[in-house]
């Protein structure tokens, strides 16, 4: 007997699906927020971060509340 008959028998075959479509979901979630809602500038500051000369750093996930 395979695995895939034992699965099949025990009614697991919609979990891996569900299991694939909300992987899925995830995936298109995330690409959505890189290319849609971050903005350019954004990525604009941050790239150009290795190239200055000031002794700066990223800003705090906290708006800079923390001391």
């Amino acid at each position: 007997m395979k695995l895939s008959d034992i699965m099949g028998a025990a009614g697991f075959v919609s979990w891996a699906e569900v299991g694939l479509v909300i992987c899925f979901l995830t995936f298109a979630a995330i690409v959505a927020y890189v290319f849609i809602v971050r903005s350019k500038a954004s990525y604009e500051e941050v790239r150009n971060l290795p190239l200055d000369d000031e002794d700066r750093s990223l800003p705090a996930a906290d708006g800079g509340k923390s001391s």
